[in-house]
């Protein structure tokens, strides 16, 4: 058998072992979905894993209000702390490639009134990269 024959076997398996161990990022429904069961947990790990480390955050039509992963742990580490009946149950979730649009309803707010929101998601590598807030 010629060398050639042999090292065609072992490419090809080191190949798939390559391929079966690199996990595809999950889907931008399920990211979303993890995202409100941190935010319900008060997880500030978990919730904040979810984002990629730029995170920007929008007001609609399209103002900034919020930048980078640092500017976030500052935020949700006093919400969570201040805010710890808030829970937030997905109404209808609507995904389209790397976005996903959500009507949330929010209860357990400090002023006891009910909102609803709807809230654009979109994905990068895996990870939340911009969030648009539509009041």
């Amino acid at each position: 058998m010629n060398r050639s024959a042999l090292l065609l076997p072992l490419a090809i398996l080191t190949l798939a072992a390559h391929a079966a161990a690199a996990e595809p990022a999950p889907a931008p429904e399920a990211i979303v979905r993890a995202y409100t069961d941190a935010a319900n947990r008060h997880d500030l790990e978990a919730f904040l894993a979810l984002y990629a480390p730029d995170i920007r955050k929008y007001r609609f039509p399209g103002d900034l209000a919020s930048e980078g992963i640092d500017h976030a742990r500052a935020v949700y580490t006093k919400s969570f702390a201040e805010k710890s009946d808030i829970k937030v149950e997905i109404v209808e979730l609507i995904a389209l490639g790397d976005k996903v649009m959500v009507h949330d309803r929010v209860t357990g707010r400090p002023d006891g009134k009910v909102a609803d929101e709807l809230t654009v998601y979109q994905m990068k590598d895996g990870r939340i990269a911009n969030i648009t807030y539509v009041d």
